[in-house]
């Protein structure tokens, strides 16, 4: 592969460092499966089973059924990778360790109507001891691109089997690139300009629904257009010219079913479409050249007495990134697209909550072709679910 070509495409893979999450890295290519604490141990089943006021993130409808609660969250992410970039022998191994914060909180003003917000974060980034090319003097890699996303909603029963529910999303975004080389017009390697880190604000919508059909069945659904962001300053000019200047998160939508066969026992089935390949820049085929992706989340959740809840699932996904651009996203290798999950809720006195998980995603290692012939993504990774809600 030319090294010429493979650093360009490098440069283009920093706009994937979103999650984060972080990510992160992770998930469904970098989102987490879920933001809710409770529905992540349900591989993120949650478009017809809400159980945290952090639903909003993926269904606002849910909140009409939470009554008056506040939820916090922490999943903490780890990472390990070991790839080969431009040829087998050039290879990099690296650990990364990322905190994913959520929280929410819900209040019913009405047997029909209930406010509330959803808060939840994706993003990750890069900070390497070496210069991405070597020998050039350049300062070592560092990247950041985090999203911080606020969820104002409103929930509203039309019957008290029926729900609505509405969102204004209103999101933060931090973007920084330091030591990235990009070819010249001559062919030659430089550096890429260097912006420090800028800020931006961005602003969308998720409108939701959710029918309890009857006591054994529940359906919901959700959609969230394209969320818009502002130009980051200076790299508007440079890294993000091909988009317009802006960085934003994709359009997706879902629909899902719970299925309670007893009062103790729901059995969760969602699926999501995320249209990555939607977003300028992330779509550009001479750079990170992402897919669209289509995935299906499944879950159950047990009360098995009145202290514990136990839960496990599963989440799988079309590939987000192929073999032909491995080397655009050899910075972010959000490549693992199936994953299983356990956890439980610990119901203190009080109404209080404490609730502990696992997420493992399936390793996997994809090696590039074409003209990311060399370059290939070895990666694991896993996260460790930690959850507080209290109700009122």
């Amino acid at each position: 592969m030319n090294i010429n070509l493979a650093v360009r495409h490098s440069l283009a893979s920093l706009g994937l460092l979103l999650c984060g999450s972080q990510s992160s890295l992770a998930m469904n290519f970098n989102i987490p499966s879920s933001a809710s604490i409770e529905s992540a141990q349900m591989g993120g089943a949650s478009m017809a089973f809400a159980q945290s006021s952090m639903i909003a993130s993926d269904n606002p409808a849910g909140m009409a059924n939470l009554g008056n609660r506040v939820d916090g969250g922490l999943q903490m992410f780890f990472g390990s990778f070991h790839s080969s970039f431009g040829n087998e022998n050039n290879r990099d191994d690296f650990k990364v360790k990322v905190p994913i914060l959520s929280g929410g909180f819900n209040h019913v003003v009405d047997e029909r109507l209930s406010l509330g917000m959803s808060i939840y974060s994706i993003g990750s980034g890069s900070d390497y001891s070496h210069e991405a090319v070597p020998g050039m003097g350049n300062p070592d890699v560092k990247t950041k691109i985090a999203y911080l996303n606020f969820a104002p909603t409103l929930s509203y029963k039309v019957t008290p089997d029926l729900a609505v529910g509405a969102s204004v999303l209103i999101g933060i975004q931090q973007l920084q690139a330091r030591g990235l080389v990009a070819p010249t017009a001559d062919g030659s390697l430089a550096l890429s300009p260097s912006h420090g880190i800028s800020t931006t604000l961005g602003y969308g919508w998720r409108v939701g629904a959710l029918w309890n059909v009857n006591p054994w069945l529940s359906v919901g659904g959700s959609y969230s257009p394209k969320m818009r962001f502002g130009d980051a300053k200076g790299y508007k000019d440079d890294l993000l010219a091909i988009a317009g200047g802006h960085l934003d998160l994709p359009e997706q939508y879902g629909v899902g079913l719970a299925l309670h066969p007893t009062e103790d026992l729901t059995l969760a089935v969602d699926y999501l479409r995320i249209n990555w390949g939607d977003v300028g820049f992330l779509n550009n085929p001479e750079g990170a050249g992402l897919n669209n992706q289509n995935i299906y989340r499944a879950g159950l959740s047990w009360d098995a007495n009145k202290t514990f809840t136990l839960r496990a699932g599963f989440k799988t996904a079309s590939e987000a990134v192929d073999a032909e651009h491995t080397a655009a996203n050899y910075y972010s290798p959000g490549i693992l697209n199936d994953s299983i999950s356990a956890g439980f809720t610990y119901h203190l006195p009080e109404q209080t909550d404490i609730s502990v998980g696992y997420e493992y995603h399936l390793p996997d290692t994809l090696h590039g072709k074409g003209t990311s012939s060399g370059s290939n993504i070895k990666a694991h990774y896993s996260q460790v679910l930690l959850g507080i809600g209290k109700k009122f």
